[in-house]
């Protein structure tokens, strides 16, 4: 009688590669998790910062440019967004799921020059996330 099958020796090798792969693997799937909801906060964001320049356009300065006000939207909540602010032009998105206690906040500064706003953005995470933060800073390039 010949009998054919695994011996427990070329089990636990197929285990251990498959832990092998999956610890490698898993990582770089959430970083790419987190590019997409990144992504998806940046479309959020773009009509926000287009009715903030248009509110700065209209007034001659960013001063009352809030949600609710001058075309500007309210907050609005995606799958990635919790909520989006907008006081004097400062626009700030609070994250959530995969961008969950991210904030990442447009700060406009009226550029006299070329008659335009200039944006910068601040990425923060609580608890210190350093490759969230990375990711932020990658998407939101002004």
């Amino acid at each position: 009688m010949n009998q054919s099958g695994f011996t427990l020796f070329e089990l636990m090798i197929a285990i251990v590669v498959i832990a092998i792969l999956t610890a490698i693997g898993l990582p770089a799937y959430q970083g790419y998790v987190k590019k997409a909801a990144m992504t998806d906060m940046l479309q959020t964001m773009i009509s926000y910062k287009t009715s903030v320049e248009i509110c700065a356009i209209e007034q001659g300065n960013v001063a009352n440019c809030n949600n609710g006000n001058y075309g500007i939207p309210l907050t609005k909540t995606t799958n990635y967004v919790m909520s989006i602010s907008v006081i004097d032009g400062v626009i700030k998105l609070t994250g959530k799921g995969a961008l969950s206690g991210l904030t990442t906040t447009l700060t406009p500064t009226p550029n006299l020059t070329h008659g335009n706003l200039d944006w910068a953005r601040s990425c923060e995470t609580a608890p210190l996330d350093a490759t969230l933060n990375q990711i932020c800073e990658d998407i939101f390039k002004f």
